[in-house]
């Protein structure tokens, strides 16, 4: 590979890391829809018939669960500290986009949300992202 050529190459590589940091960092805010969002501030009840995943100190309980679309899994924790349950990837949450309440939950609220698109679905706690699990949602 000549000089030029591998200047070409890096200058290529570079470019694709600058707009993918651009992306993750100066995309657009998510909207926020009625049947998807509950900002957590306000959410202290769970909902009858939601799935329950609990952040405790060890982890997610359950890791992994399995729901049907249109069905909702709510999050809470007994940690005492904030939390913040999202999709993969950490930070940018862009597997499941909506899949994020986009602010941490109090310890004394619980997150819901209704998943529409069939899936396995990994998460991770924003603020502890060594917390992790799947939730596979199927027809």
């Amino acid at each position: 590979m000549n000089r030029r050529t591998l200047l070409v190459l890096v200058l290529l590589v570079v470019c694709a890391l600058v707009g993918g940091v651009a992306y993750v960092y100066i995309r657009p805010p998510q909207e926020k829809t009625a049947d998807t969002y509950v900002p957590p501030a306000q959410q202290t009840e769970i909902p009858k018939g939601a799935h329950v995943i609990t952040l405790t100190p060890d982890g997610f309980l359950p890791d992994t669960i399995t729901i049907r679309t249109g069905e909702t899994v709510t999050f809470r924790t007994t940690t005492g500290k904030i939390f913040w349950p999202a999709s993969n990837i950490h930070p940018s949450h862009l597997l499941y986009p909506e899949f994020d309440p986009l602010e941490p939950i109090k310890p004394e609220n619980v997150w819901s949300f209704k998943f529409k698109k069939i899936g396995s679905w990994k998460f991770h706690d924003h603020l502890s992202p060594y917390f992790t699990g799947v939730i596979n949602v199927t027809e």
